[in-house]
């Protein structure tokens, strides 16, 4: 006999479609994972099986006919009860958005080596914790708009409703969010500004290439450095990518001769002639500061200082 779990009809959610209504109730359970529940007829209202995007104000009772211990969540067995607030760095937030701040190392979303927590288990389960004191309606599920690479420290910025969402996501894919990024590279780079165009492709071994527009696959893509701070065999520079490709500004900062001084995709052969870098293994990339599209309300631009070792790298480098 299967199990059956009774969901609580809330009358502050009664717009939702059920689907989106499930996804609020279980955050920690990503939404494919959901759906495949009415796939499977598991999800009723009235002993009958129920469409995802039926209105919850329309059910007189929600139903679950599956074990959910059987329904995968995005959590990893990594972070002790009561820490969450410990691993979690939040910069800013209001009733729309959170900005964190997203060390090296630490993913956005689930990867599949599930070796560490990601921003959004983080972010879920601090939600979670804090629902025995909420009233129903002010229940959140927070919702990706944008990624970094996971060896990328800096500024990630999350919504916490369906339309800031939308706006989000429309603002990031139509170029109308300014990003900035701080990144260490190899070499002194002349000139004060060096412009990068150049289609991206994808390549072998999880690498993006360089490659001509005419080959298959590839988007274009634009990046600006500007020379910040120069060093004996290092630049710092500020990279303002104008596209948003994966590891765009890795693949243009190689392109320019100037890979990233830590890279272990696009700068595995320089290691061979010295580490440049003092005091800092992981890679030398930094999301420094977004600045939202006009229409949103203020503030619209967040800066995220330098992790500790990057900054004390930047010292260090100061003073040879």
């Amino acid at each position: 006999m299967s199990t059956v779990t009774q969901c609580p009809l809330h009358s502050a959610h009664g717009e939702l479609t059920v689907i989106d209504y499930l996804c609020l109730l279980w955050p920690q359970r990503a939404r494919r994972v959901v759906h495949k529940l009415f796939a499977n007829g598991a999800v009723r209202s009235g002993g009958c099986p129920v469409s995802p995007y039926r209105r919850v104000s329309s059910l007189d009772d929600l139903s679950i006919h599956v074990s959910l211990e059987n329904v995968p969540t995005i959590y990893t067995d990594l972070v002790p009860a009561g820490e969450t607030a410990t691993l979690l760095d939040v910069l800013y937030e209001d009733a729309r958005l959170v900005v964190v701040r997203k060390p090296s190392g630490l993913p956005v979303i689930p990867d599949r080596t599930r070796d560490v927590p990601s921003c959004l288990e983080l972010l879920t389960r601090r939600e979670l914790a804090a629902r025995p004191e909420k009233d129903p309606g002010e229940y959140i599920r927070y919702r990706i708009v944008h990624r970094i690479d996971r060896l990328t420290s800096g500024l990630v910025i999350v919504a916490k409703t369906s339309e800031a969402e939308r706006e989000l996501c429309a603002d990031f894919e139509s170029r109308h969010v300014r990003k900035e990024y701080l990144a260490l590279v190899r070499g002194r780079v002349s000139g004060s500004r060096i412009v990068v165009p150049g289609p991206i492709a994808p390549g072998r071994k999880g690498k993006m290439r360089w490659v001509s527009k005419d080959t298959p696959g590839a988007k274009d893509a634009l990046t600006v450095f500007d020379v910040v701070e120069r060093f004996a065999a290092v630049t710092l520079v500020r990279a303002q990518p104008r596209t948003g490709r994966q590891h765009q500004i890795r693949v243009h900062a190689w392109a320019m001769g100037h890979p990233l001084a830590v890279d272990p995709l696009y700068a595995v052969g320089e290691r061979a002639h010295g580490d440049p870098v003092p005091g800092i293994e992981r890679l030398t990339l930094h999301a420094y500061r977004y600045t939202l599209a006009p229409h949103w309300e203020l503030p619209r631009s967040f800066v995220c200082p330098l992790d500790d070792d990057f900054a004390e790298a930047i010292e260090r480098l100061r003073f040879e």
